[in-house]
């Protein structure tokens, strides 16, 4: 990736890109970058992309809806976007609404604190 980013960690894995957003709270900047990173590696690839969101301790529905988004625009090109470390409350949210499957996830998405209180 040619591009340096300030929060977010970008690297290539085996069929798809891997993001670690490095920032602890989410922001305008935080989402832009986030924005253009994901675009970049829409059009510019053919990878899936998996998005590990576990530094950040809850994420705003306005965010949550441009992954769907990105996740829908994805799932047309016949590729997926996963999320990792979601937040509990962002979890319970797609579920509710039925858009779980946009995303894969199983329990490994859930952070390991989050998982251990709901058993």
């Amino acid at each position: 990736m040619a591009k340096k980013t300030k929060y977010l960690s970008v690297r290539e894995v085996q069929n798809a890109y891997e993001i670690v957003i490095l920032s602890k709270k989410v922001n305008t900047e935080l989402e832009e970058e986030m924005d253009s990173v994901m675009h970049m590696l829409f059009f510019q690839t053919r990878s899936h992309i998996q998005m590990d969101l576990s530094n950040l301790p809850y994420l705003p529905l306005t965010l949550l809806t441009k992954l769907l988004n990105i996740a829908r625009d994805l799932r047309l090109k016949k590729r997926v976007l996963v999320l990792l470390g979601l937040p509990l409350s962002s979890y319970m949210y797609l579920k509710r609404f039925g858009l779980i499957r946009l995303i894969f996830p199983s329990e490994a998405i859930l952070r390991e604190s989050q998982r251990q209180s709901t058993e």
